[in-house]
């Protein structure tokens, strides 16, 4: 006999199941059923993972040298301040520990930023170094599965889920360290502020003191209208416009980094082309970057990002076994990078990729000239530049403490800044 849905509806002691409350009871036990096999895979690989944490850190720290901009000769140990295998180790602790929350990886994370900043490094850099901390970890755990001969039975959905809570662990890493380098940069700008006060309340304190003496009535009036006096009160006001025009200029609106990151443009340059090796090889095209180059305090970033979308642009009109070249200049106040191929023809001919770099380049106060070459000029900011790569450069050489969450900052006073900013940057 066939019995109808609204049939069994009404007989009694039975309830019917709302066809979505079904669904989703039964997306429930798949969703049980994959963090199991993700639990178990987890068991396998963590285990293995940590075997190769010294050597994953040591990479990491390698690698992260160029991302981060700093000088191998006279910065190598930036990493080795923050621990680099001590980051590696807290990342790669137990993914599914309660709520993510790990006493150990945030302090790592906040060791890591204010040590970024003490070596003049920018917060984008910082983030760009965790994320190559995360895809190389990812690559290690994708290695050590395939490795496993009696690896447990997995999904794509398995594998993802594994990925995202490493990928949790991943954001709180560079949670703390933003907050690190934010807790440095924000100790160093009242440090600067502090001093800056002292400053300007001493030729104040003169200038007041010469006017409550010139008001005087018990002072006879002759030795009110000394001179000196006056000159006394003209030298101080002076020295007062001197410290806000210098002290207060706009530039120390910006973060210490921003407004004048010392760095190498060959090592922007070879940031990009990493960035972009796997379409330059799958256009078969080959990137080659000039040695030596300029050094100097610019927009690290803002050039890095025009470089990244002009280079990506000119890839875009390549043919396999042609050759991109990217070399230097410098001119009066500005940085030069041109961008030519080989052979040699015009390096980019849509119109609307032009036009959308040049207004990239204005967003970052650069310039762009087109033709048989390209050429990026980016202003350089205030400060020393040097036509060599590696160069000697003032930055603290002990990491900040962590103590009862606050930190400790080598810094100068603001006299002792030709720029208003102070020696941790």
């Amino acid at each position: 006999m066939k019995i109808g849905a609204g049939k069994l509806g009404a007989w009694p002691g039975f309830v019917s199941m709302p066809a979505d409350d079904l669904r989703l009871s039964t997306d429930r036990a798949e969703r049980r059923v994959s963090e199991s096999r993700a639990d178990a895979v987890e068991a396998r690989i963590l285990p293995l993972l940590r075997q190769q944490a010294g050597d994953l850190a040591e990479r990491w720290a390698a690698r992260s040298r160029s991302t981060l901009l700093l000088d191998q000769k006279d910065d190598g140990d930036a990493l080795q301040l923050a621990d680099s295998q001590g980051v590696v180790e807290a990342l790669i602790a137990d993914f599914a520990s309660a709520d993510n929350a790990s006493e150990d990886l945030i302090g790592h994370g906040l060791r890591f930023g204010s040590t970024a900043f003490a070596h003049g490094v920018s917060i984008h850099h910082v983030l760009k170094a965790l994320d190559l901390l995360m895809a190389m970890t990812l690559f290690a755990i994708e290695s050590t599965l395939g490795q496993l001969e009696d690896a447990p039975a997995t999904t794509a959905a398995d594998g993802i889920r594994l990925s995202r809570r490493l990928q949790r662990r991943g954001a709180l890493l560079a949670l703390a360290a933003t907050r690190g380098y934010m807790h440095a940069y924000v100790e160093t700008l009242r440090d600067r502020f502090r001093h800056l006060r002292h400053d300007l309340r001493t030729p104040l304190g003169t200038i007041k003191s010469v006017l409550a003496l010139m008001d005087d009535d018990s002072v006879p009036l002759e030795a009110r209208g000394d001179p000196s006096f006056r000159a006394m009160a003209t030298r101080n006001a002076k020295s007062l416009e001197d410290l806000i025009g210098v002290h207060l200029g706009d530039v120390v609106t910006l973060l210490p980094t921003a407004a004048g990151q010392d760095v190498s443009v060959r090592a922007i340059a070879c940031a990009v082309r990493r960035e972009l090796r796997a379409e330059a090889e799958r256009r078969g095209v080959t990137v080659s970057v000039e040695q030596g180059g300029p050094h100097g305090r610019l927009d690290a970033v803002g050039l890095e990002l025009l470089l990244c979308e002009l280079l990506g642009a000119i890839l875009q009109e390549c043919e396999p076994g042609e050759r991109l070249h990217i070399a230097f200049d410098r001119s009066l106040g500005h940085v030069i990078v041109m961008l030519s191929r080989e052979p040699a023809r015009p390096a980019v001919h849509d119109l609307p990729s032009l036009e959308r770099l040049s207004t990239l380049a204005a967003q970052v106060g650069a310039t762009i000239t087109p033709g048989e070459r390209i050429v990026v000029s980016i202003p350089l900011r205030p400060g020393e530049v040097s036509s060599t790569v590696e160069r000697a450069r003032s930055v603290p050489r002990d990491a900040d403490e962590l103590r009862e969450g606050q930190q400790r900052h080598d810094v100068r006073s603001a006299r002792e800044s030709h720029h208003g900013q102070s020696g941790a940057h």
